[in-house]
């Protein structure tokens, strides 16, 4: 082996840990990912549904501006418990629109194939839901 390094050939071995060592750094770093500047709202859109679950209203109007996001998403929680109960845990940010103070999230999960939005007010650190809407759990 020594006769190999020392001609400035490496043993395959060598070169193979190297490889993975270099692949498994790519993998853990991702340079080249990006984040969803949406993905901020997925944490205060589970507690807003996770709040209408419970059907705790106190919960709920603290996390809304004004009753109608409130009373949607509790009459949507009563009518669809199942289903509301696996938004409230997987419901995940893919788009939105940002407009002056507003902000409307597109959200969705791996179960069902139509979209949850709901408009958020305020700066994101401490956005309320405004409005709520979905075309599978009821409408506005």
């Amino acid at each position: 082996m020594r006769e190999m390094i020392a001609e400035g050939r490496a043993p395959w071995s060598l070169i193979v840990i190297v490889g993975l060592m270099l692949a498994g750094t790519a993998l853990y770093v991702q340079p080249y990912s990006v984040t969803s500047p949406w993905h901020a709202y997925d944490q205060p859109a589970r507690l807003f549904l996770r709040a209408a679950a419970r059907g705790d209203s106190l919960s709920l109007n603290r996390r809304t501006a004004g009753t109608d996001a409130a009373r949607w998403a509790l009459a949507a929680a009563r009518a669809h418990p199942d289903s509301f109960a696996v938004w409230a845990r997987e419901a995940k940010a893919w788009a939105g629109t940002h407009q002056g103070d507003s902000t409307d999230i597109f959200l969705s999960t791996t179960s069902y194939s139509c979209n949850l939005v709901l408009r958020f007010v305020g700066p994101e650190h401490s956005a309320k839901v405004e409005r709520a809407s979905s075309e599978c759990l009821g409408p506005r």
